[in-house]
């Protein structure tokens, strides 16, 4: 019985960001950067004053904000992106530097109101100063020893998630006048659980659940970094974190400096933070509500809603099973399945008179860092969606009383927000509102005259207010004044105006009629929409088994906004001021940023394991994402033989450009019991790749094109008495990948549609003869029910038989057997995977096991073997079992084991009838 059975190397190389793109930007994009003793910020030309803005609060933090998490501060490259629609930001080691994308996000409840270039300098500096001062003891010496992937990983073994966001959410509130610690809408995922009754242990929390909601690391370390900072002083995370990543107790280091210091591990310290809050929240309310959606087994969320005429409702559901899309709920409670959005940078959508309005995203080609978005209208009436052409930076539409006129809120890449009017048949731009103050407009609704815009607006200072503004002259009226509470959907009625806000302890509904606000909910979590359906008021609330919809009465109280109604424990104090209003505006140069500034940066040494060759490398990328460098050594365990490799892509023309060299020594060819080469062998090879994103609609859809050349030389060994007939090879290899991919829910195993292609073609193009073809297609589908999958293969693979030279072997074979001898070879395989359960369990914050699943396969394939004239069957059928777990609560990991039953012989083990192995494909531990 043969194992493949790896040790696994528990190296972590976290806080990389998903979003990351190499190569992302056009070359016809200028760069411009201010170059300081602490930060450079590298912007697009025109972006000067975000530059500006962002060095202001970076340097002003850098002075005098650093002490809570230490003195130590090291340079960052700060580089604004501003071609995406994408709302987000992030640091990383590998090479250090952070970039922010530079839309804000449309929503408040999220992340607040502040000004969007504040909260990421705000947020992502405290990300580079805890890197800065987490460079100590063992930590600093896995950075001698691997770069700053090394660092990343000791730091991220020491210091757990939860605190890197945590600290970032604490510093975003305490050096401003607002940030997520004082929105409610930050606290709804831990306020659902005690309604509930639920408390889930530490490490349930620390790695999610496929099969109950878990809130995110954001909000548990938020709760957990503020409690430390108000119970043992605004020094306290900086003494913890300086014993973990210096190792001073080896094993879970950050847990023993907590039990060190207060007296509790990390789940204690979890559990007491958590009841501390609890003791503080209101969780009773005595307004009665109607639930009326159904209890399920699955998280379930109906987060936005409409309300028919005939009783009924439009809402969007997405559960852990199923994908996004609307449906209709009749009066009975009845739901019937209307539509489903595509991929979107937003979830909203909007509904009137039998119209279905949203926004989808849309992607350059090339360039990742390019992306638009289209609104999508469907009409019930018709049964079809149509797609107004004009690709915008823009999101929340919404439709005119009259079905003529579509508002939409825009952001150009000059960050200018605008309100824009388009024509709802052709998309055209009809008007555009007059914004002298670039307020950003969230969510705007016409009035039933189709006179003005109602709208939540946010300010450059992180205030929000209620407007109404004319569509004939640009007028506008102050419905609500200026406020640093968020302010959500408004939701026109006649004369009087709906709108959630978080005036109170959680987010409710509170209604605007004839200059007087009156609060119609007083729930105890947060409301995230809500329609009028008749002389009752229909609303989305969030509970621990997601967003549900409940009804009640609509009549209200009056309500004062002026006056503040929120808790102590929503105006936290945590011994520091709000900086951004205080900021004096340095002056700085400003000069032209050259793409080729440390064009290598090698950073770090990082293993590679592809079995059966084991390597280690230094990785070199610069700042702009446009070059990637490795040179290592590698050595192949089948060979016994050892090299040196080295190679160059670079990303910022149209197609990539490869360049590169190996050099293998001692290479090992048995061609009988008697005869074995050995030899040297030195390839050198360049080309080119065409990466291309089509995805649009519910698909996710990837073309790569390839094409290299290699030139090989191979020279006898000194110690082998034969050697090869053709010393010299040239050839030229190419390739063709695409894949389409349907969206799927969280539980979903794989996507219910989708395809992947591969095809390669190698032939030499000097006098030696030799060719190689490879075709590979898969196809998923659904399965019997919603979490299964049937995935059907099939591969083709066909060679030269003069065996001059042999190609690089990527085939795919038949489980269970020996590679057999062929000019060519195909095969089909069937695969049924399933889930079989969600443990939710794991030992000692070692490993957390999420998910069993398992996989029943039949292969059958065919070769060619030209010497004898024959074809040789080889069919095997078995079952797979998967284990997705999380190391150190982290890192995502899966392996497995595999039984072969071969229902053919095997000519090099005739004897041999089913083969057991074990997965353990070490290379993820490398590539998170």
């Amino acid at each position: 019985m043969r194992k493949l059975l790896c040790l696994a190397i528990t190296i972590f190389l976290l806080k990389q960001a998903v979003a990351q793109q190499f190569g992302g930007n056009p070359p016809s994009l200028k760069w411009q950067q201010i170059n300081t003793d602490t930060v450079r910020v590298i912007f697009p030309a025109g972006m000067h004053a975000e530059g500006k803005r962002v060095a202001d609060i970076v340097h002003h933090i850098s002075r005098y904000n650093r002490a809570p998490i230490g003195d130590l501060q090291k340079k960052v490259s700060i580089v604004l992106q501003n071609q995406t629609l994408q709302s987000n930001g992030y640091v990383q080691m590998g090479p250090f530097r952070s970039e922010f994308f530079l839309t804000p996000p449309p929503s408040s409840n999220d992340v607040g109101a502040l000004n969007w270039v504040d909260q990421l300098a705000l947020h992502e500096y405290r990300h580079v100063l805890q890197n800065s001062n987490f460079r100590k003891g063992l930590s600093k010496v896995l950075y001698y020893l691997g770069g700053e992937l090394g660092q990343a990983a000791a730091t991220n073994i020491a210091v757990p998630d939860w605190f890197w966001e945590g600290d970032a959410v604490v510093t975003e509130t305490a050096l401003s006048n607002q940030g997520r610690g004082r929105l409610p809408a930050f606290f709804e995922d831990y306020r659902s659980l005690a309604l509930a009754g639920k408390q889930y242990a530490y490490m349930q929390i620390r790695n999610g659940s496929y099969r109950n909601y878990i809130p995110n690391h954001y909000a548990t370390g938020y709760l957990m970094t503020s409690y430390g900072r108000k119970q043992y002083g605004q020094t306290f995370w900086k003494e913890v974190t300086d014993d973990a990543v210096r190792y001073r107790r080896l094993f879970y280091p950050f847990s023993q400096s907590l039990k060190h210091r207060t007296g509790r591990n990390a789940a204690g310290f979890f559990a007491a933070s958590l009841d501390d809050y609890r003791r503080q929240w209101t969780l009773k309310t005595d307004q009665q509500a109607d639930t009326l959606t159904p209890a399920t087994r699955t998280v379930t969320h109906y987060k936005y809603v409409y309300a028919l005429e005939n009783g009924g409702l439009i809402v969007s559901r997405r559960s852990f099973k199923q994908i996004p899309a609307f449906y209709e709920l009749d009066a009975e409670g009845r739901e019937t399945r209307i539509t489903a959005p595509g991929i979107g940078f937003d979830d909203y959508f909007s509904y009137r008179n039998g119209r279905l309005l949203w926004t989808e995203s849309r992607y350059d080609p090339r360039w990742g860092w390019k992306d638009y978005s289209v609104v999508k209208i469907y009409d019930r009436q018709t049964g079809k969606t149509a797609t107004l052409r004009q690709q915008r930076r823009c999101f929340s539409p919404d439709l005119s009383f009259d079905g003529r006129q579509i508002a939409v809120v825009t952001v150009s890449t000059a960050q200018e927000y605008a309100l824009r009017i388009l024509d709802a048949a052709t998309g055209a731009v009809t008007r555009t509102l007059p914004n002298p103050d670039n307020w950003y407009y969230t969510y705007p609704k016409f009035t039933e005259d189709d006179r003005f815009i109602i709208s939540a607006v946010r300010d450059t200072t992180g205030r929000m207010a209620l407007i109404r503004q004319s569509l004939q002259d640009g007028a506008t009226e102050m419905l609500i004044p200026f406020r640093t509470q968020t302010i959500g959907i408004p939701a026109v009625n006649r004369d009087t105006i709906y709108f959630t806000a978080a005036f109170t302890d959680v987010n409710n509904v509170f209604a605007y009629h004839n200059g007087r606000v009156e609060q119609v909910t007083d729930r105890p979590n947060g409301v995230q929409h809500m329609a009028l359906s008749g002389q009752r008021l229909v609303f989305s609330e969030f509970t621990a088994d997601g967003y549900k919809l409940l009804r009640t009465d609509a009549a209200g109280t009056t309500f004062d906004p002026g006056k503040d109604h929120h808790s102590a424990w929503l105006q936290p104090d945590f011994g520091e001021e709000n900086i951004l209003d205080k900021l004096p505006a340095r002056e700085y140069t400003i000069s032209k940023y050259p793409k080729a500034h440390r064009i290598f940066n090698f950073h770090s040494w990082l293993p590679r394991i592809d079995d059966p060759e084991y390597g280690l490398y230094l990785y070199g990328e610069n700042v702009l994402g446009t070059l990637q460098s490795n040179i290592g050594y590698y050595y192949n365990t089948n060979e016994r033989s050892s090299g040196l490799g080295a190679s160059l892509l670079y990303g910022a023309w149209y197609p990539y450009l490869r360049l590169g060299g190996d050099y293998r020594m001692q290479r090992y060819l048995g061609v009988s019991d008697t005869v074995q080469v050995i030899w040297n062998e030195l390839d050198w090879y360049g080309g080119l790749s065409l990466p291309l994103n089509f995805t649009s609609g519910k698909y996710y859809r990837y073309l790569t094109l390839s094409g290299n050349f290699h030139q090989l030389a191979r020279y006898r060994a000194a110690n082998s008495k034969y050697r090869f007939t053709d010393d010299n090879i040239q050839y030229v290899d190419a390739g063709l990948s695409f894949s389409n991919q349907r969206i799927r829910a969280g539980q979903n195993i794989f996507s219910h549609f989708a395809q992947s292609l591969l095809l390669r073609y190698y032939k030499t193009v000097n006098h030696v003869p030799a060719e190689q073809w490879l075709g590979r297609l898969d196809l998923y589908l659904p399965g019997l029910f919603a979490n299964h999958n049937l995935v059907l293969q099939g591969a083709w693979q066909q060679r030269d038989t003069l065996q001059r030279y042999a190609f690089s072997d990527n085939f795919v074979y038949a489980r269970g057997y020996e590679k057999p001898f062929y000019e060519h070879i195909w095969k089909l395989g069937a695969n049924y995977h399933l889930p079989v359960a969600y443990p939710d369990w794991g030992f000692a914050n070692i490993l957390f096991f999420m998910r069993l699943r398992c996989n029943m396969f039949y292969d059958h394939s065919v070769t060619w073997h030209f010497r004898r004239k024959q074809h040789y069957t080889y069919a095997s059928a078995g079952g797979e079992l998967f284990f997705d777990t999380k190391i150190g609560n982290v890192l995502p990991f899966t392996f497995g084991m595999r039984y072969s039953q071969l229902l053919n012989d095997d000519p090099y083990d005739p004897s041999r009838k089913g083969r057991f192995e074990v997965i353990v494909p070490l290379q993820q531990l490398f590539n998170y």
